[in-house]
C-alpha cells in the first residue's frame, strides 16, 4: 500500500518557540511521508525571521508569511491554497495549533487509515485530552439559538453545555459529530476547497461550528476517532495578546456570522441577537471603565 501524504499546516504566531518544538516532535510521526508548512501570521516578535532561520535547509518544512493577520481563518486559508498550488487534492492535511502534544509515533498514519473507512466523510479528529484527561469538548453538536443567548448572560452554562457535548462512548471507535477541536483535525485539500474553505469574516471563535454547518450542507459528516488521542494545553496566546473584551466581541462577532450566513435564522432572531449582543457589549465597557477607575485590574 502507498505510504500516504500528509501535510501538517501550522498556524504561528508570536509563538516561534513552541511552533520550533512542535515540529521535531512532528518529525518522530511513523508511516507516513510527512511535511510541515509554516503559517506565520504576521508575527511581531520576529517568529518569521527565527523560524526561516532554523529550518532553512530542512526539505520537510516550508515556513511563509501571510499578507496581514487576519485571524485563524484567513491564516489557515492562507496556508491552504498555497498548498492547492503544489499538492494532490488528495493529499491529507492536518490543521494543528502549535500547542499540540503528541505520544502516539503512528498517530498520523492511524488517523489516515480511520479516515479512509468513512465513506461520507469530511473531517476527523483525534480525542482531545487535557491534564491528561480526554475532554468532551473535542467535538459538539452545532449549537441552537437559545445557547447563544444563555451562555452570553452565563446563566445556566453547565446545562447549556449539556445540550451541545456528546456523550462519549469510549468503546466505540470511530462517532459521528457535527464540529470538531478547531486545535488538530485531519481532511483532504480538496474537502477544504469543496467546502470553500474557512470563513475569513470570522477572526477568532467559532470557525469550528461554521465549518460543521458547512460539512452538514454538503451531506458529508465529521469522525471523532475515540480509540486516538492527542493532548493539548490551553494556549497562553490568545490571552497575552488579546485583552477579555477584545475576546469577547470577536466571539459574538463570529456568531452572528455563522446566524447571518449560515443558520437558518430569521431576521426578526438576527435582528435581536444583534441588539441584545450590543447591548451587552455596552455594558462590558462600563464595567470595564468602572472598575479602572477603582483601580482593579480586568
Amino acid at each position: 500500500m502507498e505510504t500516504p501524504q500528509v501535510v501538517v499546516l501550522i498556524l504561528n504566531y508570536n509563538s516561534w518557540k513552541a511552533t520550533d518544538a512542535y515540529i521535531h516532535q512532528l518529525k518522530l510521526q511513523q508511516g507516513i511521508q510527512l511535511s510541515v508548512l509554516v503559517v506565520d501570521n504576521c508575527s511581531t516578535d520576529g517568529s518569521y525571521k527565527s523560524l526561516c532561520q532554523h529550518f532553512q535547509s530542512d526539505k520537510q518544512v516550508e515556513i511563509i508569511q501571510s499578507d496581514y493577520n487576519g485571524g485563524y481563518a484567513y491564516g489557515n486559508n492562507f496556508g491552504l491554497k498555497h498548498l492547492q498550488k503544489k499538492l494532490l487534492e488528495k493529499t491529507f492535511i492536518v490543521i494543528s495549533n502549535n500547542d499540540i502534544s503528541i505520544e502516539n509515533p503512528e498517530l498520523l498514519q492511524e488517523l489516515v487509515t480511520s479516515y479512509n473507512q468513512c465513506d461520507d466523510i469530511a473531517f476527523i479528529s483525534p480525542l482531545m485530552h487535557m491534564d491528561g484527561k480526554p475532554v468532551r469538548n473535542t467535538a459538539w453538536k452545532i449549537p441552537e439559538f437559545s445557547y447563544d443567548i444563555k451562555t452570553v448572560l452565563s446563566c445556566n452554562v453547565a446545562k447549556a453545555g449539556e445540550a451541545v457535548y456528546y456523550d462519549l462512548p469510549m468503546q466505540q471507535k470511530l462517532m459521528p459529530v457535527d464540529c470538531l477541536t478547531g486545535s488538530f483535525f485531519m481532511g483532504k485539500l480538496d474537502t477544504f476547497a469543496q467546502l470553500d474553505f474557512f470563513d475569513e469574516r470570522t477572526f477568532l471563535y467559532e470557525e469550528e461550528r461554521i465549518l460543521g454547518q458547512k460539512v452538514k450542507k454538503a451531506g458529508l459528516r465529521n469522525y471523532l476517532a475515540l480509540k486516538l488521542n492527542f493532548f493539548h494545553e490551553d494556549s497562553a496566546v490568545i490571552s497575552k495578546e488579546m485583552n477579555h473584551l477584545s475576546q469577547i466581541q470577536h466571539l459574538l462577532h463570529s456568531r452572528l456570522v455563522f446566524h447571518k450566513y449560515y443558520a437558518e435564522t430569521n431576521i426578526v432572531l438576527l435582528a435581536f441577537l444583534k441588539t441584545f449582543y450590543s447591548l451587552f457589549l455596552f455594558a462590558k465597557k462600563v464595567q470595564l471603565k468602572f472598575r479602572k477607575s477603582n483601580g482593579s485590574v480586568y
